[in-house]
Parts: structure tokens; sequence; C-alpha cells
């Protein structure tokens, strides 16, 4: 059983153990009957809408709700950090020493002796001590480690990326012609991915570069409307 009493005034802020602790009480016996029988897969679809909805206030830039979104975003991570540790896999403390383990070892313009002077450079010496962790991994285990759970624009821009950097072909994809269904998936997919590997190699993200232009029609009907 978990107990919270830290209660704040108006005037007083919460911090991450009192968030911590919240998520604990919610987790106990007694606690919410909807957060006691969440678990890692049950939560994917709130990850993921609240990561979008997080990006969406930083968009608007709006303060506000970036402050509230992001906080719906470290909810999850909270969440699922907990649940581990309930199953004995891994703890908070866990996540939080891999990610800084990453970052201090990707970061060896900063943490070692790698000269980076820009931006430009800094991603450039990311990259190569990303490749250098996984150095033994060949091609196909690179593009099997990219989430199948990306958007489909994403996931070809990473599957372009990986091709570019292991100096490989896209290789020729057939379907039996008598599938009419696949056959037409088939060539609209290798239109749209041949598009998205050009953007890629000019530093464009397909993703962003649609999601942009279909907000910009939007804008401009919104537009016509208030004329």
């Amino acid at each position: 059983m978990a107990s919270f009493s830290n209660f704040k005034g108006e005037n007083e802020k919460y911090t991450f153990e009192d968030l911590y602790n919240i998520l604990l009480c919610l987790r106990a016996p007694d606690g919410c009957p909807w957060d006691r029988v969440q678990t890692h897969y049950s939560l994917i679809k709130p990850m993921i809408e609240e990561a979008y909805e997080a990006v969406d206030a930083i968009k608007r830039d709006d303060t506000a709700n970036m402050v509230e979104e992001l906080g719906d975003v470290l909810l999850q991570v909270i969440f699922h950090s907990i649940i581990g540790a309930e199953e004995g896999r891994f703890t908070f403390e866990d996540v939080a020493d891999r990610c800084a383990r990453k970052m201090v070892s990707r970061h060896s313009h900063v943490f070692g002796d790698v000269v980076a002077n820009d931006a430009s450079s800094a991603l450039e010496n990311w990259e190569k001590m990303k490749k250098k962790e996984h150095s033994n991994q060949d091609l196909s285990g690179a593009l099997s480690d990219i989430p199948k759970s990306f958007p489909s624009l994403l996931k070809a821009g990473k599957v372009a990326k990986k091709l570019r950097q292991y100096g490989a072909e896209t290789p020729e994809i057939t379907v039996d012609p008598q599938d009419e269904e696949k056959a037409k998936l088939c060539k609209a997919g290798k239109e749209l991915f041949n598009i998205t590997k050009r953007l890629e190699a000019e530093g464009v993200n397909a993703e962003e570069a649609l999601s942009f232009y279909a907000d910009e029609i939007i804008r401009k009907e919104a537009e016509k409307n208030e004329a």
C-alpha cells in the first residue's frame, strides 16, 4: 500500500519525486481502479497520443499547453518505469542511467576530445558514435531496428537513410501480378518510397514536408472562409 500526503498549495510546486509517488499511490491496491490494471501494452495508445499532442503544442508555440503536454509525456515514462519495477524488469533509475550513458557516449565532442564547432559537425559526430556502438551490425540488422509502428513516411525515410549509409541500392520488390490489390500497393509504394528516398538524400523529412503542405491547404481554406 502506498500513501501520499505531501499536498501543495497554489503557490507551491510539486517535484518529480512527488509525481512519482503520486503514480505509486495510483498503482497501489487501494489506488485507482483504472491505473492499477494498465500494462505496457495498454499504454501504447496514450504514449503515442501524448507525444503528438506535445508536438502540436510546440509547433503552436503554446507555452501553457507545452507545460501540460510535456508533463503528460513525462507521466507516461514514469508509468512504464513503475510497471517495469513491479515486474522486476527495470526501474526508472535504469532508464535514466541508460539515457545518460548514451548522451555521454555520443557527445564525445563535449565530454571527450573530439571537436565540433557547429550543429552539423555535432550531428555528424553523434551518427559516427552511434555507428561505432553498432559496429558489428549489418544492413539487415540496422533495418530490423526501425520501429514497425513508425508512420509510413517516417519509416520510409529511416529505411532510405540506412540504405544510403550502407551504400546499398533499393531492392526490387515484386508481387504476384494476378493479385491486383497488392500490385497497386506495390506500384504506389515504390513511387512514394523513391520520392522519400530523394528527399532524405537532400536532408528533407518527407513526413514533415507532407504535414506542412497539408496544414497550409487547411490554412488557406480557412482564410477563404474568413474573407
